[in-house]
This record gives C-alpha cells, structure tokens and sequence, in this order.
C-alpha cells in the first residue's frame, strides 16, 4: 500500500536541495505538491506584494510545475484566503498521512504553522516543518549566555566559527516518485471524469489586478542556478571576486557594464529558487582561499546578515512595527504625505535619491547603496516613519523579505539593533559624488539631467541661470529644487534622536 505525502510550496520553488520536499519523498512513494494563491497577499487590491515580486513568483512556480511533472508529482494550485484550510483539504483528497513544509520565520507565517499543525493532528495528518530559508535557525546560534545576539559582529564571528565545523549539507534532486496520484487542471476536467485531485490553473498577473510587469532578471530555478554558476565563476571583471570593490557603484548595474557588481541573486533567494545552502556552499568555493579572498569574505558576510535579521525577527516579533532599541519607541515623526509622495515617486530634488526611487519603480529593485540613502533620506531628512518605507519596499521590490527589509530599514532610521548611530546621516549629494562620480547612474533614470554638467549633476540646484537654461534643466520647471535642506534636516533629526536618548 502506497503512502502519500503533501508538501506546501511557500518560498521554495525548486526540486533540488529542497529540505522539506526531499524527507516527504524519502518517506512516502506518492507526493502532492500545493501552492495556494492567498488574495490577502498576491492580489493587487491587497497592497502588499507587488507587481514585480508576484510576476517572479508566477514564473518560477510555472517552471516548478513543470520540474515536478517530470518526476510523478502534481503541482496542486489552489486560490483560498485561509491557506490551512487549502493545504488540509488537498491532504483528505488524496489521503495524506503526512504534510511537509519550510519554515519561515515572520510572525503572521509562523502563527499559521503553529495552526496547521494542530489542525492537522486533528485529522490524524502528521505535519512536519523543516529548516530550508537559513543555516542556522531559531536558538541554534546563542551568546554565552544564553541570550539572542543583538549585535551583528559577534553573531557573524559565532556564525563563521559553526560553519568551520562543516555543518552545511546541500540535498540532492528529488527523485521521480514510484506511485503517481491522478491529477487534472479544473478547467481541462472531461465531464464524468474522476479526479482525485483538482487543480486550478496558475494565475497570470492580470487576473490578479497586477499591471504588465518586465522582469530584468530571468525567474526559475534554471535561471537560479545560472546566475550563481556565472557570479561565483567570475574574476575581477565583476564576479564575486570583484564584490568588495565594485559593489557599491550602482552604475556598474546598468545594462552593458559587465556582471555589474553584485550577485543579483536576491530575489531568487527571496523565492526560494536557489538555496542560501547552495549560494554559501558556491561562494566559499569560489577560490582555493576561501574566506582569505575579500570578495568573497565580504559577499559571505551579507549573507550571514540576512540570517542575523532572520533571527532578530524570530526573536523578536514585535520589530516588524516596532523599534528594536525601546529608547526610540517614543519618538514621534511628522510623516509629511507631500514630502513621502515626492520620495515615492522620485522627485526629493535630490539626484541620488530620486534615481534610486525610480529604479525601484521601473524594474522592483534598488541597488543595496541606494537602498541605505534612500531609506536614510526618507527617516532623518523628510523625518518620515520608516514603516512608511518598509511598507512600500514591500509593495515595490521584487525581492521583498520582511526580515531584511525590516532590519535594513530600522538600521537606516537608527531604531534597530545595529543600527547606524543616529548622528550619522548620509549625505546624499556626497554619496553620489562618491558612488556615481559621473553621474551616469543618476542621469540614466533621471533623464531631466541628462544635459546637465558633470560639477552640477550632483546638486543641480547650485547651477547658474544660465547653465540651468543652457542644460535644459531649469530648477522648478524641468527638475524640482530640494525639497527641504540637508543640513537643516540633519540638525533636526540628530536632535530629536538626542533628546530620546
């Protein structure tokens, strides 16, 4: 008699190294995959995932669907607001005795696990979550004494040390599975037929409120799988080699300008295309060096702080909305909506900051530098919330983590753990005088400055009349001035964050 086994796709859409995919395969010889489509998430009516995000997930999941049929196993899509309720329901339609999924570590994610694990010992299904997003999860990585790190550096120094001891193993291939479950798309069903298990058709962007969306990095595992072959393989022409030094200049990303910089690989590890095994275990072999190469010491350390932020979040929950650093949880903010509608759709005045933001807006991705000066901008010189921002990351990116995207900003807005002190607020004409010299990255998506002169590209409002004229840049008319004054905000900003300290 054939045992049979479901396993919830999340944020995990591949079929090698997939922790929680290959023990259901071990142990059952017929597998059903399901992925629910949750409107309070994936519809644009909801205001959460984002057109660019959604339109990867959609793809990569098409390819998943495809990978699976090949070894036996149907790809089960369900629409349902209650994703427990869809997962259960597959499971009694098929007779499961075990469901498998990854863990996540967000609040609302694991309340939901917690839920489908009693709901599903109550029918008698035995639920089993498995590590998959993170090497080290929950408690695995603790100070002497017992406590949460809340520090980056030593985290990262006990990180490297566990990883000396050779902990990470990358899974192999699911394998095709021995009993087959009978499976058909609900619109392709012939009238009588049975169907064990029914499946509706994987939405299109359209159908889910979303406009038409191009995808400037190529969605599926494949695609995954390329990307991080090319980057680790690459030398001093922008592979990971290069990281350390070229990968703050965010011109190197335009089209034509070699790898770039940087890996390019986060929204694939948001979706679970790659495994953070399979990226680690690529990097650090990289070089016969290893860690003793800077590129790829430095690329290792970004990847240990996107779990030192998965740990943070898991550790403390209350962070998603609130400061980490309970000294700040007082601290009011103006949230001016002129001020945070002209930083959303990238006309602050500042070069640096409005290319970044419209970016975001044309492709769902922000270069990391112009993630940090324009999260900065919008909490200390607009003096704007940074949940504001976060939430429109969350709308916006293509790669939207919460643990990431919640640390980063609260390290931006000098509330989190780690964070930048607040009296240090990046100065966004420097930054770009320093990131984009010549100005290439800001004119690409700030067209109005194309004509303007390298001296003045950084600060345009300092041009004479008749340069602004000569450039075709008038202040006010073809480009909008400043939309407070930096040093002033600065003062602001250093005082307030004083007086709560």
């Amino acid at each position: 008699m054939s045992k049979t086994a479901v396993h919830w796709f999340r944020r995990d859409f591949r079929v090698r190294d997939n922790t929680g995919l290959l023990a259901a395969a071990r142990e059952c010889d017929a597998l059903v995959g399901v992925f629910v489509v949750d409107p309070r998430w994936m519809r644009a009516s909801a205001k959460k995932a984002g057109a660019f995000q959604v339109s990867f997930w959609l793809e990569s999941l098409r390819e998943l669907q495809g990978a699976l049929a090949e070894r036996n196993v149907p790809l089960v899509i369900r629409r349902n607001p209650d994703p427990v309720e869809a997962v259960l329901a597959v499971a009694r339609e098929v007779g499961a005795e075990v469901v498998t999924f990854n863990k996540e570590y967000e609040p609302d994610q694991m309340v939901m696990d917690e839920r489908l694990a009693r709901a599903g010992e109550e029918m008698g299904v035995r639920v089993r979550g498995y590590k998959d997003s993170a090497i080290f999860e929950e408690d695995e990585l603790m100070t002497g004494a017992g406590t949460p790190y809340s520090v980056y550096t030593p985290y990262r120094n006990a990180y490297l040390k566990k990883l000396e001891e050779g902990v990470i193993e990358v899974g192999g291939l699911v394998p095709k599975m021995s009993h087959s479950i009978p499976f058909s798309g609900l619109a392709n069903a012939s009238a009588g037929q049975a169907i064990p298990v029914a499946s509706q058709t994987i939405p299109t962007l359209e159908s889910l409120g979303y406009p038409a969306v191009t995808l400037d990095v190529r969605p599926g595992e494949n695609a995954g799988a390329t990307l991080l072959h090319d980057f680790c393989a690459g030398g001093k022409d922008g592979g990971i080699l290069a990281y350390r030094e070229m990968r703050d200049f965010p011109a190197l990303t335009l089209k034509g300008k070699g790898r770039g910089g940087t890996s390019r690989l986060s929204a694939h590890l948001n979706a679970g295309t790659v495994s953070i095994r399979q990226v680690m275990t690529a990097a650090m072999g990289a070089d016969k060096r290893g860690l003793a190469e800077e590129g790829i010491a430095t690329f290792v350390g970004e990847l240990i702080w996107r779990e030192f932020y998965r740990m943070i979040l898991f550790q403390f929950p209350r962070t998603v909305s609130q400061a980490f650093q309970r000294k700040y949880m007082g601290i009011t903010w103006s949230n001016d909506p002129k001020l945070f509608e002209a930083w959303c759709e990238g006309r602050t005045g500042y070069p640096i900051v409005d290319a970044g933001m419209r970016q975001l807006r044309a492709t769902g991705y922000m270069h990391n530098r112009l993630r940090m000066i324009t999260a900065m901008f919008l909490t200390k010189d607009l003096d704007t919330h940074w949940v504001l921002g976060e939430r429109y990351f969350m709308r916006s990116l293509m790669d939207y983590d919460q643990a990431s995207n919640v640390g980063g900003w609260q390290w931006a807005a000098s509330t989190g753990t780690d964070a930048a002190p607040y009296f240090r607020v990046m100065n966004p004409v420097l930054q770009s005088e320093r990131f984009d010299a010549e100005g290439e990255f800001v004119r690409h998506f700030v067209p109005e400055l194309r004509g303007v002169p390298v001296a003045f590209v950084h600060a345009p409002w300092e041009m004479p009349a008749e340069v602004q004229e000569r450039s075709g840049c008038v202040i006010g008319r073809d480009y909008p001035g400043p939309v407070v004054d930096h040093a002033e905000a600065k003062v602001r900003a250093v005082g307030k964050f004083r007086r709560s300290t």
